[in-house]
Parts: structure tokens; C-alpha cells; sequence
């Protein structure tokens, strides 16, 4: 009897894990099929087939993302970062970063339309969340694996036609396997063009934590300035808690100005103590007054509690008159009580 109800309960839970590998399509002519012949030959097969259609396939999500995929008119908020039901043959589908969202997905779901026997588009979204196909036939693969996943999409990145290089490179970074980071590594390589080293170091700081940061810190000494002003930004939305010294690392040694300049204006989007001090220093203390002027912007960008009695001390107290004439307009734009009293006592003199 205890074995007949242990069969029972174990079928009943397998027959529950199928079940939730199946996504939810609706307005579909739904089928399944194996990819254990490997993801990219299987897609090429399916790409002889008569189009359009979409396949899709589920992997791993990289812990700690937060994100939802969302039609045209969908709400972003809504049904835990699925946006209601998520439609296919939208032709401005978005990709919202949901930091607000403390739920991290477990996987993701990728999705590939093809048509007239190529690669259309390239799109993921949280695997459960509801999609409507359009009408199309819809295929779903089983048995792929992530580190497959990775290697097809890489394809898609360096193909020559640079279509489906954004797409692709956001997909890859939603993977949970190391390959992921791995093979975005590649592509910011220095032997790489530049609008693909830029896009995959974006991805770097905002989709692969802890070891996306360390991949950027490696490109910090790089020998392109427009390369690194870039990457002040992406150290910029990285989450890994060490970003922010490398960024206001940046901001204080860069050999070059425009790097520096760059680099303080998104200290200054990160606000924090250190981030106050770094800008406070390089006010006082960095040789170029370009660079001391985008430090004085960067601190009237902080909360106007923070940001009044810095910009005074400032006007009051900096040798360079230029930079205090700065402190002294962006004073001006808070509209603030102490910043008006100031003026007055300027005026009297």
C-alpha cells in the first residue's frame, strides 16, 4: 500500500515538474521538440521550415536579476514582472530593469522568431509568464543546454549583419552559466570594434554581478579614452558593492581629462559619503578646471540638503574663480533659502 501511494506521489510530482516546463501560450499552433542534437543545428532545421514562426526554450536566470519584458501598452509593474500577457508579434517590445522588484526569476524563458529562413528576432522574458503568439506556430524545445544557448547566441552576435548583436547580447547576459560571462569577456576584447566592446561591457556591469565587475576592473587600464568614459558608466550600474571605488578611482586618476570628467558626473548619480568626498577632493585638489567644474555639477546633482552647503563652501571658500562662479549658478538653480540669503550678502558688499 506504502509503495503503491510512493509510486503515485512520485509520478504525480513528475508529471507536475513537465507541466511547469511548459510555457504558457496562448494563440498558438503549440508543439514541443527535443534539441538534444544541439540547439544551433536544431534551429537550423527549424529554420528550413515554412515561416514565420517562434520557438522558444528555457535556462537558468542569473541570480540577482530583477527585470521584466513588457508589450507596448503593458504595465510594467504588473503580475510580478510578466506585464500581463506578453505579445510576440509586438513590434516594440521593452526590457525594463525592475530594481523595485525583489523577486528573482529562477529562469528565463528565450524566444526566436524565424522567418524567410533566418533569425527575425531574438527576445527573453521570465519563464512562466504568459505569451501570445500571434497566430503563429510556436515550438518549444526541450533538452537544451545553457552552455548551448550561449555558443548559438554568440553566433548571432558576430554575425556580419550586426542585427541581432543587442538582443543577443542581453540574452546571454541573463544566463545563469558561466559561460555567459565568459563569452561576453570575449567580445570586449581590444581586438574587438568598439561599438560591440561598448555594448558588451554595458552588459558586463549591469547583467553579470560580481563577475562581470571583476571583467570590467580588468578594462580599466585600457588604452582607449572613449572606451573608458563608456566605462564609467557601466561601472556605474554595476551592483557588485566595490563598483563604486573603482568609479570614483576613475573619476580621480584617469590620465585623461575627459575620462575623469565622465567619471565624476556618475559619482555623482551614486551620491553616498564616498562619493561626496571623492567629488569634495577633486574640487579642492585635480589640476585641470574643466574637471573641478564637472565636480561642482555633479555635487548641485545631490540632494538639496547635501547639496546647498557644499555648493556654498564652494562659492565661498575655492581659489578658482571660475569654479566658484559655478557653484554660484548652480546655487541659483535650487531656489533655496540659505542659497538667496547668500546673495543678499554678496549684493550688500
Amino acid at each position: 500500500m506504502r509503495q503503491a501511494w510512493f509510486i503515485a506521489a512520485t509520478l504525480s510530482v513528475s508529471m507536475l515538474a513537465v507541466a511547469q516546463q511548459q510555457p504558457k501560450v496562448i494563440n498558438a499552433q503549440f508543439h514541443t521538440e527535443s534539441a538534444g542534437a544541439g540547439l544551433s543545428a536544431t534551429v537550423n532545421t527549424l529554420q528550413h521550415s515554412n515561416g514565420p514562426l517562434w520557438l522558444g526554450y528555457e535556462v537558468a536566470a542569473v541570480p540577482g536579476s530583477h527585470f521584466s519584458m513588457c508589450s507596448d501598452d503593458s504595465d510594467s509593474s504588473a503580475d510580478n514582472g510578466c506585464c500581463g500577457v506578453y505579445r510576440l508579434e509586438d513590434s516594440n517590445n521593452t526590457f525594463h530593469s525592475s530594481d523595485h522588484d525583489q523577486t528573482t526569476p529562477a529562469s528565463i524563458a528565450v524566444l526566436v522568431r524565424i522567418d524567410h529562413e533566418a533569425v527575425d528576432k531574438v527576445r527573453f522574458i521570465r519563464s512562466g509568464c504568459r505569451l501570445d503568439a500571434g497566430g503563429l506556430p510556436f515550438t518549444w524545445l526541450t533538452d537544451v543546454k545553457a552552455d548551448d544557448s550561449v555558443a548559438w547566441l554568440s553566433s548571432l552576435v558576430t554575425a556580419d549583419n550586426k542585427r541581432h548583436t543587442d538582443q543577443a547580447l542581453a540574452a546571454i547576459a541573463m544566463h545563469e552559466t558561466a559561460k555567459a560571462t565568459s563569452a561576453l569577456v570575449s567580445f570586449s576584447a581590444s581586438t574587438n570594434p568598439l561599438w560591440l566592446r561598448e555594448k558588451t561591457a554595458f552588459w558586463l556591469g549591469a547583467g553579470r554581478g560580481h563577475d562581470g565587475f571583476l571583467a570590467l576592473k580588468k578594462l580599466e587600464d585600457d588604452s582607449d579614452p572613449e572606451f573608458r568614459k563608456k566605462l564609467s558608466f557601466d561601472l556605474s550600474v554595476s551592483h557588485d558593492p566595490s563598483a563604486v571605488d573603482d568609479l570614483i578611482g576613475m573619476a580621480k586618476s584617469d590620465k585623461d581629462v575627459g575620462v575623469r570628467e565622465q567619471a565624476i558626473f556618475w559619482v555623482g548619480q551614486k551620491a553616498g559619503k564616498k562619493a561626496v568626498a571623492m567629488l569634495k577632493d577633486t574640487v579642492e585638489n585635480d589640476p585641470e578646471v574643466g574637471v573641478k567644474k564637472k565636480a561642482v555639477f555633479a555635487l548641485s546633482q545631490l540632494p538639496k540638503d547635501e547639496a546647498v552647503p557644499e555648493l556654498l563652501h564652494v562659492a565661498q571658500t575655492n581659489p578658482d574663480a571660475a569654479v566658484r562662479k559655478d557653484a554660484i549658478f548652480w546655487l541659483g538653480q535650487t531656489h533655496d533659502p540659505r542659497a538667496l540669503a547668500y546673495f543678499e550678502q554678496i549684493l550688500e558688499k
